[in-house]
């Protein structure tokens, strides 16, 4: 039941992100073709996919104080998986991304294909976890080292960022050979391993992990109902000991709740504060609770004026052909 929770979620966030990218590629279409009489506005949630751009507008946000105003639903977005990453672990990586869930649900596949997921060996694990801490690495020494916040402002006005997104439906509009290789190799490494492309690559889930360490809810164990039967080592999907830990800190934890699902004895693993009376009673509760903090977080965007882009329809037919 759990588990069903989250799944719905993960497919009601998914659904919402499928109808921005067919609405998306109506709009380029109608700003594309001269035969296209129907008007489709821009869906801001698009933005969502800008990560580089989100973090450009941060540098020039705490730099000089100004909020974009060319892509600001993308720093919405980017500070929104950031708080949730403060107070409820990696809860967006395992209940909101969409790229999570494709990779969870090619694990999925690859163990009903091959019967199993292989794990890589430690020797091999711990170097390929590194690599999406060294893509953030590279990213935050660029953007908040090597521009100053009137360079980062001055990039997101210019008109290669402007349609950043358009340039992004239109590489895999027309991908070419290295491209679909390159996704090919990594559906294929996602059948194989688990979850592979969050746990080794996501360079997003690696700044988000980082803040999560300081979240005050965490997976907790009871050690003294515990039965050491090791049930919740083996569902973490990031392959953490569960089962030796009293509270779970590691930046690897997305906070999907597949240990509590399979702990055998009720209330030895729980997603609470320190203190002991103040929990989430159960996943439905987790799961309002973050469709609530997305759902503000968009309106307060809206309302203060911070959701939808600047750039005039003009500009757009302008620059996109």
């Amino acid at each position: 039941m759990r588990k069903k929770v989250r799944i719905k979620v993960q497919i009601a966030f998914a659904l919402v992100v499928l109808l921005i990218g067919i609405k998306f590629f109506m709009f380029v279409n109608y700003i594309t073709s001269a035969d296209s009489a129907l008007a489709v506005n821009r869906p801001p949630g698009v933005e969502a996919f800008l990560p580089i751009s989100a973090l450009v507008s941060l540098r020039a946000w705490l730099g000089l104080g100004i909020f974009d105003t060319i892509h600001p639903a993308a720093l919405v977005i980017f500070l929104t998986a950031i708080f949730i990453s403060l107070f409820l672990k990696r809860a967006f990586c395992s209940w909101i991304c969409p790229i999570g869930t494709l990779s969870e649900g090619l694990s999925l596949l690859g163990q009903k294909m091959f019967k199993t997921n292989y794990t890589l060996p430690k020797w091999l694990d711990y170097p390929f976890r590194s690599v999406k801490y060294i893509l953030l690495t590279f990213f935050v020494v660029f953007i908040f080292f090597g521009m100053s916040p009137m360079e980062a402002y001055s990039f997101l006005q210019t008109p290669y960022n402007m349609i950043a997104d358009v340039k992004m439906l239109t590489f895999f509009q027309n991908i070419t050979a290295v491209g679909m290789t390159v996704i090919a190799v990594l559906v294929v490494l996602s059948l194989l391993i688990k979850q592979f492309w969050c746990r080794y690559l996501c360079p997003y889930g690696a700044l988000l992990g980082l803040f999560s360490v300081i979240s005050p809810w965490k997976i907790t164990r009871d050690s003294s109902s515990c039965i050491s039967c090791g049930q919740c080592r083996k569902a973490c999907p990031n392959q953490l000991k569960v089962d030796e830990a009293l509270r779970v800190s590691s930046p690897e934890c997305t906070g999907c709740l597949s240990c509590v699902e399979v702990c055998p004895v009720k209330g030895t693993l729980s997603f609470k504060l320190p203190r002991k009376l103040h929990r989430f009673p159960s996943p439905f509760a987790l799961g309002v609770t973050l469709i609530a903090v997305w759902f503000i977080s968009v309106s307060i965007a809206k309302i203060t004026g911070h959701w939808e882009t600047s750039i005039p329809l003009e500009m757009y037919k302008t620059l996109i052909p």
